[in-house]
């Protein structure tokens, strides 16, 4: 079964792929432990989707714009895959 996505903010759950790594480069820690959250918004006024954490700043390879959720979501999936994390779920945030 097909779940189909309709928030507007959905929030990427991530993971390192060896969580005994420390790895993650820049990456807030704090997204492995729920203490902040990676975002993937839509502009309301532009219908752009755009990344955002609840905390900090986003890492530069993702400050972009995409016509779609699909293509932010393959944008950070290509980043995270040269940090060692992976995406393990989308979460809505209603």
């Amino acid at each position: 079964m097909v779940r189909i996505l309709r928030s507007l903010d959905r929030i990427l759950v991530l993971e390192r792929e060896n969580p005994k790594e420390r790895d993650g480069g820049s990456l807030d820690p704090g997204v492995f432990t729920g203490k902040n959250a990676l975002h993937i918004l839509r502009e309301p006024g532009s219908d752009l989707w755009v990344f955002k954490y609840d905390h900090g700043v986003v890492p530069p390879y993702l400050r972009n714009k995409y016509t779609s959720f699909n293509i932010a979501k393959e944008q950070a999936e290509k980043y995270f895959k040269t940090k060692k994390i992976k995406i393990v779920s989308v979460k809505e945030d209603l």
